[in-house]
């Protein structure tokens, strides 16, 4: 008896471990790393991350991006960032992701721009994942980073 129900107990843990693996119809997002940790004017910032979709059928990224006072969110803006940027092919399922940010200037035409701040804030980069069928990923947020007044 005892040996039983350590062997139901051991199945149920593996299937449990091999089922979070899996890719599922919902877009699942995840952010590893964003750099730098203090941006000035004109500094490019690199967010890293990786994304699955079960269909691969991935339409766009929705950017939220967030600019702190203390813990008080003080402006906070949401924007569609194209998946065709990305040069993903057709129907990728699993993929990591590298999205560039240019703070506060215009100089590239690629490079989605961040307005800058009036003083010292602290801020975050978040990403949706949406799909072809209207399926949203759960929100991810960046650790903080800290923008500098132009």
């Amino acid at each position: 008896m005892k040996y039983s129900l350590l062997t139901v107990a051991a199945f149920t843990l593996v299937i449990f471990a091999c089922n979070k693996d899996k890719f599922t119809t919902i877009p699942q997002v995840e952010i590893k790393s964003i750099s730098p940790s203090t941006v000035n004017s004109g500094n490019v910032i690199t967010m890293k991350g990786k994304f699955t979709d079960q269909e691969g059928d991935l339409d766009s990224i929705l950017i939220v991006y967030k600019w702190y006072n203390g813990t008080a969110v003080v402006r906070k803006d949401t924007f569609r960032y194209d998946t065709e940027n990305l040069k993903l092919p057709v129907k990728t399922r699993q993929a990591d992701l590298e999205i560039q940010f240019e703070y506060n200037t215009n100089n590239s035409q690629s490079l989605v721009i961040l307005p800058g701040v009036s003083k010292d804030t602290t801020a975050t980069l978040g990403l949706i994942l949406k799909d072809k069928e209207k399926n949203r990923s759960d929100y991810k947020e960046s650790e903080q980073i800290r923008l500098k007044k132009p």
